[in-house]
């Protein structure tokens, strides 16, 4: 009986484990596709799309890394800033202020 509980403690430990692992574990996939579903919403522009796709992907992929960590600013800026642009006069614009305000 006890050598029961014990086995079923464990194996009750072991799927908590395996579950908060789960739940922490976030795919790169994952993380682009959270960042674009929060930034593309409102945005009418194709090229502040095309660019708003582009940083997540660099962010979840690289924006962990301490190697890129130069980059990273410039594309943050990208996602934040291209939200909810209109017209791709007013994106090239934005890029343009992001390149500028994060030269590499």
């Amino acid at each position: 009986m006890i050598k029961a509980t014990i086995l079923a403690a464990i194996a009750a430990a072991g799927l908590l484990l395996s579950s908060a692992q789960f739940v922490a574990a976030q795919t790169d996939l994952e993380k682009q596709a959270q960042c674009e579903l929060s930034a593309i919403r409102d945005t009418r522009s194709t090229l502040a799309v095309q660019r708003i796709r582009s940083a997540c992907n660099w962010l979840a992929l690289y924006g962990d890394s301490l190697l890129n960590e130069s980059n990273r600013g410039y594309y943050i800026c990208l996602v934040r800033e291209l939200s909810g642009a209109q017209a791709d006069e007013a994106a090239a614009a934005i890029i343009s202020a992001c390149r500028t305000a994060n030269p590499l």
